[in-house]
């Protein structure tokens, strides 16, 4: 079998309304890769039907939560284990339950892992002893999506003096750079008063989240956007600092969250660093729009001043921060420079990604694992996935949930404020994980 035409089987959840920077990364290892990839969309179960063993390569992709029976069945991953293909596994999130899931990359015995961890911290969470063998590849939640690209997007200076930001209060046991992401954007609009020159449309409320072409409007109208690190910096190995801190805020939702995090988090938060760029940034630089975050290390893509603007994060620079964003000259040379030296990077490009995960595929796979049989065709890879019933219906009870869920805190609560939309959330999630259990 010639290694660089592999038969790729990749498996995911690819919903209808999926996140753009979900379906830009799936779309870009089928239509960017030297293999040739098989889309086979499950939730729970692969059908019966699909022989594994006519595959080079199965990529487990991070749509799909691999220890979660809900996502890969006990059986699912049985096959998995069973079949001679070389298994490769896209995680992110991976600050939560990683016990179980390096238990589940054991399992079905992964050759390749592309995680987010950055490189110096990968040991500390897939150490040698935990997956001896596995071929371990450091990689970004996103890239650049080229269709930005190609929009046409007006300076800065040309743009209304407004400031733009959407986000959501994250759990508090996920730590503080989760909670950095709320934290901007309260404290900066609480800032603005004292701006009288300066427009914010800032919102954490559920009932603001803007997506798809609704999102790219917003960034094209706005002359600068707030931003953070993204991730979380608390790994939860074994699930027990989430369930203690989401009984704690369950039986006392007022409760000081500093108090919370002096008891549970402050020990472990930032044991593990996984401070990475997010793929927001990449589409305001595409977009020619000004980011404002905190320092921090970005992936070493951004540079403080050259491509954003720095808040320090006690917003102790406030004025500063303003007089930049009025300074015309300054935040188009920022734009540009921006939007040079990182949108239309080759590193940055979702075309070296998957050169990058094409090359770790070919070096991995060996001659004991090569396909047997004649490959698939595209269209008895769609007949299966028409077939696959189980996945239907599993697929139609989630989005009745999502949707009630939608109705409930974007339509009949989003008018609420959102500390007590956050508290009705909390409650709801874990009756239902009780109902679960």
């Amino acid at each position: 079998m010639n290694a660089c035409s592999l038969r790729v089987l990749l498996l995911c959840d690819f919903q209808p309304r999926i996140a753009a920077t979900v379906r830009d990364h799936i779309e870009a290892l089928e239509g960017l890769s030297r293999h040739r990839w098989y889309r086979l969309s499950i939730l729970g179960k692969i059908p019966c039907a699909v022989d594994l063993d006519r595959f080079d390569v199965i990529v487990v992709h991070y749509t799909l939560t691999l220890c979660s029976k809900l996502h890969l069945s006990d059986r699912c991953r049985e096959r998995l284990a069973a079949c001679r293909a070389l298994k490769t596994v896209f995680i992110q999130d991976e600050y939560r339950h990683v016990n179980a899931s390096i238990a589940a990359m054991r399992q079905i015995d992964v050759g390749v892992l592309f995680t987010c961890v950055p490189k110096k911290e990968i040991s500390k969470v897939y150490s040698e002893n935990t997956l001896p063998g596995v071929r371990k590849v450091n990689v970004l939640t996103g890239y650049v999506p080229q269709n930005l690209l190609k929009r046409t997007a007006s300076p800065p200076s040309k743009r209304a003096f407004l400031v733009g930001y959407r986000s959501r209060r994250l759990p508090l046991w996920m730590g503080r750079l989760g909670e950095e992401k709320y934290n901007i954007g309260i404290q900066f609009l609480a800032d603005s008063v004292r701006f009288p020159k300066l427009s914010c449309d800032i919102s954490l409320a559920e009932v603001d989240r803007l997506y798809g072409e609704d999102w790219i409007a917003f960034l094209l109208r706005c002359r600068a956007v707030l931003g953070v690190e993204s991730g979380a910096n608390v790994f939860d190995f074994t699930g027990e600092v989430q369930r203690k801190v989401e009984r704690e805020v369950f039986r006392n939702p007022d409760l000081d969250p500093d108090e919370i995090r002096r008891k549970y988090l402050d020990d472990i938060d930032g044991q593990v660093k996984l401070n990475q760029i997010s793929p927001r940034c990449y589409e305001a630089v595409a977009l020619r729009t000004v980011l404002v975050m905190y320092p921090g290390e970005y992936s070493g893509r951004l540079e403080a001043w050259r491509h954003y603007i720095p808040l320090a994060k006690d917003h102790s620079n406030m004025e500063e921060v303003v007089a930049a964003l009025a300074d015309e000259r300054l935040i188009d040379d920022i734009a540009e420079r921006a939007y040079n030296e990182v949108a239309l990077s080759p590193k940055n490009s979702y075309a070296a990604f998957v050169e990058e995960v094409d090359d770790q595929l070919a070096e991995a796979f060996k001659p004991s694992m090569a396909a047997s049989g004649c490959a698939y065709e595209e269209r008895d890879i769609a007949w299966l996935r028409w077939r696959d019933f189980g996945s239907h219906r599993r697929r139609l009870w989630r989005a009745i949930l999502v949707y009630g869920h939608f109705l409930v805190f974007r339509g009949l609560l989003g008018w609420l404020k959102p500390t007590v939309c956050e508290k009705l959330d909390r409650r709801l999630r874990s009756y239902i994980r009780a109902v679960i259990r």
